[in-house]
């Protein structure tokens, strides 16, 4: 057992460093540096310095994290079964389906949010926060935007008006490495404009606005998969996927804890937290009629879409 248990411990070290190399391989790829001017100023001094020219340049390295969020599913899963479920197959069908929106998301959506700030809300930036080095106001940046994020997500479930669209990614009942995917484009929408905003404040401009992207992006495949792993005393600082899975239990009691998005910190520190860390609820919500995927046809995937897009439009309508 102790064998095993150190052996996990280093499979979750692994990958942490591979996501963080990753994300360093990925970004270029994602982010042209010759199309954003901004970013030959930023961005060296998060990746552009750290890894050999290909590596930069590899956007394998996306799909091999997946890979191995993969093999951890197949290794040590929460809950056994087909791999490619029906379930699997429709969030694959989400991660799809707004792959374009999420390009537009990562550009248009990026540029406009910090424009309207820039122009309006600029009085809001920290002071003196501007001459900092740009890593030090990304880490800032971040702690700020994760907070937010953990504020906005609260919210999100407390108000009738956001949790129906919020609701459309809790429905999951076999939690998968695309999971993160279904999330509704007006929920997408309202938390990232918050956690944008969180960056703006401390100095940050568009590339880091992208790079948070970037990283909501990665992260939360890891905690959404089916994995049987809690991270051991990372568990106290970072989400992992037994405290996310909590969240997204079925049963009443697990409604309102667990609110984090990269850091449980929040979570602890204003009493949000679920205190068991051994237990794998069921998940999904109790709406009888939220339209789950049953046919994984094609035709049957792409109609249960478009029924989970509507849905929370006819939700809020029955509650008028």
């Amino acid at each position: 057992m102790a064998n095993a248990q150190q052996a996990w411990r280093v499979a979750w070290l692994v990958w942490l460093a591979w996501l963080v190399l990753g994300l360093l391989c990925i970004l270029p790829a994602v982010l042209p540096l010759s199309s954003l001017p901004l970013l030959s100023d930023w961005l060296p001094a998060i990746s552009h310095h750290v890894l050999p020219e290909k590596a930069r340049y590899s956007p394998i390295s996306y799909w091999l994290l997946l890979t191995l969020v993969w093999q951890l599913q197949r290794l040590r899963p929460v809950a056994p079964g087909p791999f490619f479920s029906v379930a699997f197959r429709q969030d694959l069908l989400w991660y799809f389906a707004t792959m374009g929106f999420r390009l537009l998301f990562l550009g248009t959506w990026a540029f406009a949010v910090v424009t309207v700030y820039t122009h309006y809300l600029s009085f809001l930036t920290l002071p003196g926060v501007a001459q900092w080095h740009p890593i030090a106001q990304f880490v800032l940046g971040v702690l700020l935007a994760d907070f937010a994020r953990w504020l906005s997500h609260l919210i999100r479930h407390k108000v009738p008006l956001f949790w129906a669209f919020h609701s459309v990614h809790h429905a999951q009942r076999d939690l998968n490495l695309f999971t993160d995917a279904r999330v509704h484009p007006v929920d997408r929408m309202v938390s990232s404009l918050v956690t944008s905003l969180a960056l703006l404040v401390t100095g940050n401009g568009v590339p880091a606005v992208i790079l948070w992207m970037v990283i909501e992006t990665l992260y939360p495949k890891f905690y959404h998969a089916n994995v049987r792993i809690d991270l051991g005393p990372l568990r106290y600082l970072l989400v992992t996927p037994q405290s996310h899975r909590v969240h997204h239990g079925v049963e009443h009691r697990y409604h309102d804890c667990n609110f984090g998005f990269l850091f449980s910190v929040w979570d602890r520190v204003f009493g949000t937290q679920y205190p068991e860390h051994h237990i794998w609820p069921p998940t999904g919500i109790p709406d009888a009629e939220f339209p789950l995927e049953q046919a994984g046809d094609p035709v049957g995937l792409f109609r249960t879409l478009y029924r989970q897009l509507i849905y929370p439009f006819a939700s809020l309508r029955r509650r008028a």
